[in-house]
């Protein structure tokens, strides 16, 4: 199975539907076994909807890099304890 890194790496192009039948399929086992990579992609779909249905709403690239490495700092932690 994959970690929840190598899931992050794909997980943009994932949400895109840009990843090859394989890496889905590695995808969607981690995250029907992983319940933290399960929440950040539903809060991720979510999120999406709600921005794109609104059509009024800009977000930096800086300010979601630092946001995905806090997510991901987080996960990490989680994981070690």
């Amino acid at each position: 199975m994959i970690t929840c890194e190598e899931f992050f790496a794909e997980f943009g192009d994932y949400l895109e539907n840009q990843v090859s039948p394989e890496v889905r399929k590695e995808l969607e086992l981690h995250l029907s076994q992983c319940r933290a990579c399960h929440v950040l992609y539903d809060s991720s779909c979510k999120t999406v909807k709600i921005v794109t249905e609104s059509r009024s709403f800009e977000f930096p690239q800086s300010a979601s890099d630092a946001i995905i490495d806090r997510v991901m700092a987080k996960l990490r932690a989680d994981r070690s304890s």
